[in-house]
């Protein structure tokens, strides 16, 4: 790949991916969740990059899905990490702070949605 704006994205969302796995490792489960989100939403947007579109300002994984046309099946899977922009950092959302909502399940279940976005970016994009 010789496109330096998508590296750049790839890059930091790779980089998410592997703090969200480090706050996994000590409790950090919001935390995890949320860079969880962050990687598949600067993958998009680097998917974006590669198409040839410029990614529009959200932090909607559901639209930036929809635009690439990613399949169902993954869709289903990213899905819920849309939530998990607002859900694990604001504590006026849900009434109480994050972090006494996500378990290790939660976070976990966010990193492989992930970890799957990631393996579909690198087959269909790379």
């Amino acid at each position: 790949m010789k496109n330096e704006a998508a590296q750049i994205w790839i890059e930091q969302a790779l980089h998410d991916l592997d703090m969200a796995k480090k706050n996994l490792e000590v409790g950090g489960y919001d935390v995890a969740a949320f860079l969880a989100q962050q990687c598949v939403e600067k993958l998009l947007k680097a998917a974006l990059i590669l198409e040839g579109k410029k990614p529009p300002k959200t932090h909607y994984i559901d639209v930036l899905a929809q635009i690439v046309e990613v399949p169902q099946e993954i869709f289903e899977q990213i899905l819920p990490l849309t939530t998990d922009y607002l859900l694990a950092r604001y504590p006026d959302v849900m009434g109480e702070p994050p972090y006494r909502q996500y378990t290790r399940s939660i976070a976990e279940s966010r990193i492989q949605a992930a970890e799957t976005f990631w393996a579909y970016f690198q087959e269909r994009w790379l």
